[in-house]
């Protein structure tokens, strides 16, 4: 594995001097490891709507108040935000150059994002969903509106259109797009016939042997979907404002209920509590309100009067009761993806064009609130938000709390989970922004070395001055043949306590990376990673590469 290495007018700079035995005898010994002094910025992107539905405009700070936990807060930052319908996009660059920037924008814009979930659906659904995109860009979108179609799937996200204010041009997208009628992995359990008298004991022992894998496939659809919920975060995170997820779904495989009830085993409930607590970080720090949509439209529970069922009353009872606990459990958790995040949850309706008219046109007006978190109240865990405000009658939606993320739990595990997501997802994480170029490519035997130059740019990478100016980087590259198999990777950890100099140079300047990957001629796809361990962003870039 070859190593990245700093450039060499960074590095000179880049460590403070090592001091000999002696001169470390000379200072003060210190009896407490230093602290880290940081406040964090919360903020709540609040909808304040009269009866009609229309915004309720003007009002000042002095009309809302802020409540964490039930305490009051001292609201800092304050604002009314109007959207602009401006597409995000990334700035051209030259050949040979590649960037995951998205652009400045002078205001916050509207952002929709579609997300088809083919995991939790069955395909039947799927076709009803896709019917109803179509009737909602044909006959409802509006034009000014920047709308992205995205594809949630058992290999990933993948983006079926990016961002275009034409709905025509997402409407032919939807068209052509292929759903396929694989089985969705969560609808294992979904076909549970009413048992007969005669069968029942056997059936019951095949589910006792089916249990573990059930919650083995149940746990395989959680961590997908909730990978790609975070992927989707990460990915457009660096877009200003509130933004709106449409998450397409006919379910997910595990309720908030469920974990309290633990039906999966203790160890598979620990890492999908993890995975939830993760992903509601991920969806406040980026600002993203979800707006789940039941694509099932009006659910019938038991089959109507011309079926004829078979079996004893008890068992028929049964039959229906897990149906009603299981459809009761899938309402539940779209509930509270919604409500955590200040989006709304449709179901029970055959109108889904209406719903996802409705959170687009959420992003249109809001009020922006924000307050800090005092440095010694870093407790981890969930914490509970209210938003009032003192129109009389005015409806208020915002996120219901935030996660407040541990700062050394399993500080590794989550480095190289972030560092394993970003390095396999299609999308390009944005929060740390990458600007790098090709530089040259030399015989080396049988290969050629490909070398490039990474840039993060001024104030980019968090330094902390209360800890000797410390800086903490990981960076991960991994080049791909068309086929996906990875063929040349390296890497680079950076732990450094920077000088005066060196701290000036990169607030100035920034941090430049030199590196190289020994390549056989063909054609690649080779992608970035780089976190910031300090503040834990990550920010990756894919960048085509041909070695003749």
């Amino acid at each position: 594995m070859r190593t990245m290495r700093l450039s060499t007018g960074i590095l000179a700079l880049l460590l403070l001097p090592t001091t000999s035995p002696a001169a470390e005898d000379s200072k003060p010994q210190q009896s407490s490891p230093k602290i880290t002094s940081r406040s964090e910025l919360v903020l709540v992107p609040t909808l304040v709507r009269d009866k009609s539905g229309a915004h309720v405009a003007g009002l000042s700070k002095g009309d809302f108040a802020l409540l964490e936990n039930g305490a009051e807060r001292e609201i800092s930052v304050f604002e009314e935000i109007r959207t602009s319908g401006a597409r995000p996009s990334r700035p051209s660059l030259p050949a040979g150059e590649f960037g995951n920037y998205l652009g400045n924008q002078p205001v916050p814009g509207r952002v929709t994002i579609i997300l088809m979930d083919a995991i939790n659906t069955k395909f039947s659904d799927r076709a009803y969903a896709r019917e109803q995109i179509l009737k909602f860009l044909q006959e409802t979108a509006s034009s000014k509106e920047p709308i992205a179609l995205l594809l949630l799937h058992r290999g990933g996200v993948r983006v079926i259109h990016d961002f275009t204010t034409d709905p025509a041009v997402l409407a032919e997208a939807v068209r052509r797009f292929q759903l396929g009628p694989g089985t969705p992995v969560a609808q294992t359990e979904e076909e549970d016939p009413i048992l007969s008298d005669e069968t029942d004991q056997l059936s019951k022992a095949m589910q006792e042997m089916e249990g573990n894998i059930l919650a083995s496939e149940r746990m395989l659809a959680a961590q997908l979907t909730l990978d790609g919920l975070e992927q989707i975060c990460r990915a457009y995170a660096a877009i200003p404002g509130r933004k709106s997820v449409i998450w397409a779904s006919g379910g997910f495989p595990f309720s908030v209920d469920d974990l309290s009830r633990g039906l999966a085993g203790s160890r598979f409930v620990t890492e999908i509590v993890r995975l939830y607590e993760r992903t509601w970080h991920a969806l406040n720090d980026a600002d993203i309100a979800v707006y789940p949509v039941d694509v099932r439209g009006q659910v019938v529970l038991f089959p109507g009067g011309s079926r004829r069922m078979s079996g004893s009353p008890v068992n028929i009872q049964r039959s229906e009761q897990r149906a009603a606990l299981k459809n009761q459990d899938t309402l539940d958790t779209f509930t509270e993806f919604a409500d955590m995040t200040g989006g709304r949850a449709y179901f029970n309706t055959n109108d889904l064009a209406h719903a996802f008219h409705d959170a687009v046109d959420d992003s249109g007006s809001y009020y922006l609130l924000g307050f800090y978190l005092r440095p010694d109240d870093r407790k981890p865990g969930w914490r509970k938000l209210q938003v009032k405000v003192k129109p009389p009658h005015a409806q208020v939606r915002a996120r219901s709390g935030f996660y407040v993320v541990p700062e050394d739990k399993d500080s590794n595990k989550t480095k190289l989970d972030e560092m394993a997501l970003a390095m396999n997802s299609p999308l390009d994480f944005t929060s740390l922004p990458i600007l790098g170029r090709w530089t040259d490519a030399t015989p080396k035997g049988e290969k050629k070395r490909a070398t490039f130059e990474l840039v993060l740019p001024a104030n980019a990478v968090m330094v902390d001055e209360s800890d000797q100016n410390h800086m903490s980087l990981d960076f991960a590259a991994a080049a791909r043949e068309p086929t996906g198999k990875v063929v040349g990777n390296n890497g680079r950890s950076v732990e450094a306590h920077l000088k005066p100099e060196s701290l000036a140079q990169i607030r100035s300047s920034g941090i430049t990376y030199k590196g190289d990957l020994d390549l056989a001629p063909g054609k690649y796809i080779v992608r970035f990673v780089v976190r910031d361990n300090l503040s834990g962003r990550v920010g990756s870039v894919a960048a085509p590469l041909t070695v003749p």
